[in-house]
């Protein structure tokens, strides 16, 4: 049961960490940074889905 909260929560501070990097450091262009934003939020909820099976 640890081993899915420390999974867990180290995913959610990458998550974190990311969208507060490319919020302050953006793409060119606002449809880049939010199509960056959606995929890598895609990602982390995939590798989520993972942690807890």
């Amino acid at each position: 049961m640890h081993m899915i909260k420390g999974n867990f929560l180290g995913a959610a501070i990458v998550a974190i960490l990311y969208t507060i990097y490319i919020l302050w450091h953006p793409l060119p262009t606002k449809s880049q940074t939010v199509a960056t934003l959606v995929v890598l939020n895609a990602l982390t909820i995939v590798l989520l889905a993972f942690a807890f099976r």
